[in-house]
């Protein structure tokens, strides 16, 4: 007798890469570490109830329609992984480097968005990786031969596409170095459609690879939490893509070294900073989401999958749990005070293992409020909502109600 053909769930993990168009899938560049993914495969049905002569009232047929496919998927929030998912949901990115301290110079005439390379004073030798601007619109590549002999020409090479936004002449061009800041905010520029992504799950029945992916992956809901006592920060999403497709070839796992962060070190400012005298120390636990509307468009193409999965609205709501020192998180909703909200969380660690995240909602508004006076002390469990604003914009300008801060030791072209 054959011994029964069976998969071991323990052995699966999920990759991701990001997509030139959406829909077409990409082997995956890196693995994205999740204790839980759930896929689901969506075939929609079309019933045939044309009557026959017979006493039927449901389908004679059923023909095939289009199809889609979502993901659940989650776990610790690793401070490599989960900018993938942000820049999906959100759309827009700035990113910042630690300055080497030398080799630097500025543009020696403006350049546009999506130019794939750049006029400097001084030259800059190949392989070098650079920061150009600073702020909402600062980005980094790392560079090809320059050529000419001054000003320099200096090709763009990695990551692919171009720069994003458009820099004025005599702006810094820095050489920089890990650790690097990515700036996620709402992408509100061009067609307002972030990035997509194909992921890879590995679990082992499909033929020859084990894997099938998910191509076209846009998030709907990316949610955090946190709980001081007894929990990691966690993150947890969902989405929507394109019909899954068997993989080829069998995908290999790397893992990440760096580790995911307790809670515990999280601090909370109200008002201002998560620092000082706005720093609020009574925040027992809490959770925020971030929600996009997901709209996929079929047309009369001769295909099953969507024409596009279409990004619509976004918002922001979130849940803090309070010990009541005074009554400051009844009053905050009572008097509508809407201060900012921002958290702040750091691994306390150094080098490739260091990871920082910041949250910052500029406005939240505190919309509900219940005191709890049945366990040991009291507490105090506040809603709230992040309202749009203009300091939590990105470089593709206009409003977002949330930015978010990652600083670890990814280099630029990953995301």
């Amino acid at each position: 007798m054959a011994t029964p053909r069976t998969f071991a769930p323990a052995k699966q993990f999920v990759g991701i890469a990001n997509e030139v168009t959406q829909g077409s899938p990409v082997a995956m560049t890196a693995t994205v570490l999740v204790d839980e993914v759930k896929p689901k495969d969506n075939q929609n049905f079309l019933d045939d109830k044309s009557w026959r002569g017979s006493m039927g009232s449901d389908s004679f047929a059923k023909i095939a329609g289009t199809k889609t496919a979502e993901l659940e998927l989650g776990g610790p929030a690793y401070g490599d992984g989960i900018g993938y998912f942000l820049r999906n949901v959100l759309g827009d990115l700035a990113y910042v480097g630690t300055p080497t301290g030398s080799g630097g110079t500025t543009l020696s005439q403006s350049v546009t968005a999506g130019a794939t390379s750049i006029t400097a004073v001084a030259t800059i030798p190949a392989g070098t990786t650079v920061q150009i601007g600073t702020g909402a619109t600062a980005e980094c590549f790392i560079t090809g031969a320059p050529t000419g002999s001054g000003p320099y020409t200096i090709p763009l090479s990695t990551p692919a596409g171009g720069l994003a936004y458009q820099h004025a002449s005599n702006e810094a061009v820095q050489p920089v170095t890990a650790p690097f800041t990515q700036v996620h905010s709402l992408l509100n520029s061009g067609s307002g459609q972030p990035i997509s992504h194909t992921v890879t799950h590995f679990l082992g029945p499909t033929g020859t690879s084990g894997a099938r992916q998910y191509p076209g992956f846009c998030v709907s809901e990316l949610g955090l939490k946190w709980n001081a006592e007894s929990e990691l920060l966690t993150w947890s999403g969902k989405g929507t893509s394109f019909p899954s497709v068997p993989l080829a070839t069998a995908p290999v796992a790397a893992p990440s070294t760096v580790l995911p962060v307790a809670s515990w070190r999280m601090t909370v400012g109200i008002g201002g900073p998560a620092s000082g005298v706005t720093q609020v120390a009574t925040v027992t636990d809490g959770e925020l989401t971030i929600k996009r509307e997901l709209s996929p468009y079929f047309t009369v193409t001769g295909t099953q999958t969507p024409y596009i999965i279409q990004r619509g609205g976004l918002s922001v709501d979130g849940k803090l749990n309070f010990v009541a020192a005074d009554e400051s998180p009844l009053l905050w909703m009572l008097n509508n005070t809407q201060p900012s909200l921002q958290l702040y969380i750091d691994n306390g660690l150094t080098g490739a293992q260091k990871v920082v995240f910041q949250v910052d909602c500029g406005i939240a508004a505190f919309t509900e409020s219940e005191a709890d006076g049945g366990k040991a002390a009291v507490e105090y469990g506040n809603s709230f909502s992040a309202l749009f604003n203009t300091a939590n914009a990105g470089g593709s300008g206009g409003y977002s109600p949330i930015k978010v801060s990652a600083t670890n030791n990814v280099p630029p072209g990953t995301y």
